[in-house]
């Protein structure tokens, strides 16, 4: 049985992952990291599922502008084969002519389980505290 910090690292590391697969349009993969009844919610979009999760992000997320996903002040809580999680986020742009911007700025909200593939995510709730462009293929809100 890991240990409480073991499932921490682990949990961090699917966070990284998470933004890797992301940031490298691998949805497929980042649609993995989700339990099969898994719900990724933002504001102006939610999927249901692996499959679900990976066409939404195929959908909206162009190519371009390129994006880069960081991640810091993971809050992780731990409650058996369970845990809640509350991470701060900043999304880049790369724009043209303008180099590296901002584009929002926020917080995930976790819910996870281990699985016999290891942690996943049950629910990522995203929470836009500061934003600017998004570049993404959805409505403005």
């Amino acid at each position: 049985m890991p240990t409480p910090l073991e499932d921490k690292e682990a949990i961090r590391e699917l966070f990284s992952e998470y933004c890797f697969r992301m940031d490298e349009f691998r949805f497929a993969e980042l649609g993995a990291l989700f339990t099969a009844d898994g719900e990724w919610i933002a504001p102006y979009s939610r999927a249901r599922g692996p499959a679900e999760i990976a066409a939404l992000m195929a959908r909206n997320i162009p190519t371009e502008p390129r994006r880069k996903h960081f991640i810091m002040n993971s809050l992780i809580r731990l409650d058996g084969d369970r845990a809640t999680a509350r991470t701060s986020y900043l999304v880049v742009l790369q724009a043209a002519g303008a180099g590296l911007v901002p584009s929002v700025a926020g917080t995930y909200e976790d819910r996870l389980v281990r699985t016999s593939d290891g942690w996943r995510f049950h629910e990522r709730r995203l929470v836009h505290d500061l934003r600017a462009e998004l570049g993404l293929n959805v409505p403005e809100k």
